[in-house]
């Protein structure tokens, strides 16, 4: 049996009772015992005061209103600030690309105009002049002779290639 005050229960067993937490010896006791009842009401009645006390206690601290205009500018700054650093970065990538084909194209220009300036790579040619027919002469034309179906004719000849002749110096 549970150790009692001469008749009664314990402080912590009447406690302990209110929460379901009592067992047949401490419930036999309760239905015959006025006190221990009216100690088990008195706990309840202060369990219950307890909890009102901290609700209110709760509902009357302070508490802090979330700044949402706030939140939403600096959320809005920082897209603004990545897309500015998006065409920034983009812009920069188009100059760079730029001053590389104009870097790249004036060193191969180079190179390709020293090797045409070279003196084995240029050759002028030099102009031919035909006779076609009959005294009529046609300048830088191919030398080819003429040949008709009905008679053979010679064919005049191809005048030989050569450097042109430079007009007299008169002597002074």
């Amino acid at each position: 049996m549970k150790k009692m005050d001469k008749v009664h229960l314990q402080e912590t067993e009447l406690a302990c009772s209110d929460g379901g937490e009592a067992n047949v010896d401490t419930a036999e006791h309760l239905r015959w015992c006025a006190r221990c009842r009216s100690v088990v009401a008195e706990y309840r009645w202060l369990g219950e005061q307890v909890v009102d006390a901290l609700a209110a206690a709760a509902e009357a601290a302070p508490v802090p209103r979330p700044r949402w205009r706030a939140l939403e500018r600096r959320v809005i700054a920082g897209r603004r600030r990545r897309v500015a650093g998006w065409r920034a970065s983009a812009i920069a990538s188009v100059a760079l690309a730029i001053c590389t084909v104009l870097l790249l194209s004036s060193i191969v220009g180079a190179t390709v105009a020293a090797q045409l300036a070279s003196p084995e790579a240029v050759m002028t040619p030099l102009s031919a002049t035909v006779v076609v027919a009959e005294g009529s002469v046609t300048p830088d034309a191919t030398p080819t002779p003429i040949v008709s179906y009905g008679e053979s004719v010679d064919a005049p000849s191809t005048p030989a290639l050569g450097p042109i002749p430079t007009p007299p110096t008169p002597d002074a």
